[in-house]
């Protein structure tokens, strides 16, 4: 083999380790980079599930606050009018009372 033969299939052999190398660089950057946005994506699911648990909760509890408010309504409204009945039986007694004695 001459010298210039030599010396080309050292470049050849040479080239074709740094594009190899090159590539195992590039691809070990890609797979970082891919578990990089793989943890990212899985932090900002993290992050949304968290979210929808806090605003679930806060119906949860409004819808509560306004159940319990519903109740005391009605029950006040149940109270008054049992009050406005026994008073209007109340007074009907008194004047069917009234007519029986005249």
């Amino acid at each position: 083999m001459s010298l210039k033969s030599l010396f080309v299939a050292v470049a050849v052999s040479f080239s074709v380790a740094s594009c190899t190398e090159a590539g195992k660089e590039n691809a070990n950057a890609a797979a970082e980079n891919t578990e990089a946005a793989a943890e990212n994506t899985g932090d900002a699911v993290e992050v949304e599930a968290e979210n929808a648990a806090a605003a679930t909760e806060n119906a949860v509890d409004k819808a509560a606050a306004n159940t319990e408010a519903a109740a005391e309504k009605a029950g006040d409204k149940i109270e008054n009018a049992a009050e406005k009945t026994a008073a209007e039986t109340e007074e009907a007694a008194a004047e069917a009372k009234a007519e029986i004695k005249d």
